[in-house]
């Protein structure tokens, strides 16, 4: 049986700023400007970044704002609690509490189904939900603006999602990503690996948003192939000062970004959100549960196999519940047909929410919501790669201990 299975691609910049970079962003740079048009004043400070603590940048002051990248505010106001002591400290306040985003539409937003529509791609991919805002006191406030731009993560109170008329449903799915938390890819510190900055093709004084973290004075560790494909790219024609590429991939492939989420970016988002984890049979030390071939198709049913590190048996344990398998993050583990019967087959399926898909991890038990008395089990307890796994009636046996890890 073919065991090549692909590692989750998850781009993590713990120093440069990308503390989770997918890329790939299908925007012009017209669209992906906070400010179209306009240049400011460039100024090279350390300001604290959601995730990174504070970080050595340059950023351009353009009415008042500190922009970066193009499209990412800065938020130069300073918090306690935001000090940059420690970087968990400061990724645990810039995550959104729960994976859930209050959000107001301003009512003067033009075609506001844009962002309505991307709000709706982004649950379909990931375990990160929005709600219109009641009385939470962090929120987003999507409003129109002169160009497309956001912050990065929570920030603390309003935030804005600024979108001109120009900026459509991939510039609202773009701009979601970095109020989410993701950076823009092509700042990974790896990144002159994979493509080239042809700079006589840049735009004069905007050099700087080419600027890996590196380059700025942060050390990089970068983890996971390099994304082309995100939507957190910037495209081939970035900031071009005379129509010609400023972006082209040393793989000789001719595509930069993309118009919806990649799998990098769904992976990436859900790590900010949901641990990983890995679980260990009781039934033998060497067995873990497993996505038969690795394959991410809808219906695959799970096996135990022997452990080996792979995306197959790795997943994300979302706050709802869920186990979401890094092989494709909108598929989790799932009861076939929702059935109660003791031995039913356990798959992966397209993640609805449904108690079928949710699971509560009580030692070393793995229980199904679908009754109060179901657990993960091995088929007949038996050791040899490839043995069923299902449900059944739970009776603390080897068959049914996990060992998370």
């Amino acid at each position: 049986m073919s065991r090549h299975h692909r590692f989750a691609r998850l781009s993590m910049s713990a120093s440069a700023l990308s503390a989770l970079l997918l890329g790939g962003c299908g925007l012009s740079h017209e669209n992906e400007q906070a400010f179209p048009g306009k240049a400011g004043e460039v100024v090279t400070a350390r300001v604290a970044l959601p995730g990174l603590g504070f970080q050595t940048v340059t950023y351009e002051k353009i009415d008042g704002r500190a922009v970066l990248d193009g499209d990412i505010l800065l938020d130069l106001r300073e918090k306690p609690s935001r000090s940059g002591q420690s970087v968990g400290r400061t990724d645990t306040y810039s995550r959104w509490p729960g994976g859930t985003i209050p959000y107001v539409i301003d009512a003067g937003l033009p075609d506001s189904g844009r962002v309505t529509s991307a709000i709706r791609h982004w649950e379909s991919k990931t375990s990160l939900r929005f709600k219109p805002r009641t009385t939470e006191a962090d929120y987003v406030r999507f409003r129109p603006g002169s160009g497309c731009s956001s912050f990065v993560g929570r920030i603390g109170g309003e935030q804005t999602v600024d979108l001109a008329s120009g900026c459509g449903l991939t510039a609202a799915i773009h701009e979601i990503g970095h109020a989410v938390g993701l950076w823009h890819e092509q700042s990974r510190a790896d990144r002159d690996n994979h493509i080239i900055i042809n700079w006589g093709n840049v735009q004069s004084g905007t050099e700087h948003n080419f600027q890996t973290y590196a380059q700025q004075g942060a050390d990089g560790m970068d983890l996971g192939p390099y994304d082309y494909g995100s939507i957190m790219h910037y495209g081939a024609y970035a900031f071009s000062s005379n129509g010609q590429p400023t972006i082209v991939r040393r793989d000789g492939g001719g595509s930069l970004g993309n118009d919806v989420l990649s799998d990098g970016d769904t992976r990436g988002a859900e790590s900010l959100y949901s641990p990983r984890a890995r679980f260990r049979s009781g039934v033998a030390v060497n067995r873990c549960l497993d996505v038969s071939d690795g394959n991410p198709a809808q219906g695959t049913l799970m096996q135990i196999w022997e452990c080996n590190g792979t995306a197959a048996q790795e997943w994300f344990l979302t706050v709802r519940g869920e186990l979401r398998s890094t092989l494709a993050p909108n598929r989790c583990l799932d009861v076939s047909d929702a059935k109660t019967t003791w031995g039913t087959r356990v798959r992966i399926w397209e993640c609805n929410g449904t108690a079928a898909q949710k699971w509560t991890i009580s030692g070393e038990e793995v229980r199904s919501a679908l009754g109060s008395n179901l657990c993960l089990d091995v088929s007949d307890a038996g050791t040899a790669m490839g043995t069923a796994v299902q449900i059944w009636d739970c009776n603390r046996s080897a068959a049914q201990k996990w060992t998370r890890f």
